[in-house]
């Protein structure tokens, strides 16, 4: 398990549950049963910070998510926890970039944040979502897209074609459909009875490997299922 995204993981499912705020050393002893280290840890917790995802609260060595990493969060907990199928508005969330490669690093970073969101690459520099998730799109642009806001562009519009045809030029459906029968067979015989650890560690373990289709599963509407 990567040390940064199990972090993410720990905020998700319990921290922020508990107020929000985490102390290093007990973030080190959450940790420590998933086999990772004190040192992996903090140097973790100081990637986290350099991206800003992660801030300080005090100068005991205590931290809270920052507004960018709460905004990446709760769009993974939406995704996660809350899945609602509203009906199709017929409408796609479209965004165009055009990021030159001196800032090569933030594009990167925009891609997989779009595929975060559900958006699915139509062309190069063209990502398209049938959801509507312009909040988060904005929260985006005027948080960690904020630099190159001038280069990124938001559209709403229809399509005259076949929407489902669409959908396949842009995400593997039928892989995404065996990665979660894969899934269901892996955790389907988790045991009934466990200490108050070992269900910790399960439950997170689970949650870790779930949240992995956040980066594939466009979270589609049911208009658009096969």
């Amino acid at each position: 398990m990567k040390p940064q995204t199990l972090i993410f993981t720990l905020f998700g499912d319990y921290i922020n549950n508990k107020g929000g705020t985490v102390s290093v050393r007990s973030l080190i002893k959450m940790m420590k049963p998933f086999g990772l280290s004190e040192q992996a840890t903090r140097a973790a917790v100081s990637r986290l910070k350099q991206k800003g995802l992660l801030e300080n609260v005090n100068s005991k060595g205590s931290y809270k998510l920052s507004e960018e990493g709460l905004v990446k969060l709760t769009s993974g907990v939406r995704r996660v926890y809350f899945k609602t199928k509203h009906p199709w508005d017929k409408k796609w969330r479209i965004i165009v970039y055009n990021i030159p490669e001196s800032k090569r690093e933030l594009r990167d970073k925009i891609r997989k944040e779009l595929r975060w969101l559900g958006f699915g690459m139509l062309a190069q520099s063209t990502w398209i979502s049938p959801n509507p998730i312009e909040d988060y799109v904005n929260n985006m642009l005027n948080e960690s897209w904020k630099d190159v806001r001038d280069s990124v562009h938001f559209f709403i519009s229809t399509y005259l074609g076949d929407p489902k045809a669409l959908v396949n030029l842009c995400s593997d459906i039928k892989g995404i459909e065996n990665a979660y029968k894969t899934f269901i067979e892996k955790w389907k015989n988790v045991k009934d009875e466990m200490s108050e650890e070992e269900s910790f560690v399960m439950k997170i373990r689970l949650v870790h490997e779930y949240r992995k289709f956040l980066h594939i599963d466009p979270d589609l509407p049911a208009d658009l299922l096969p």
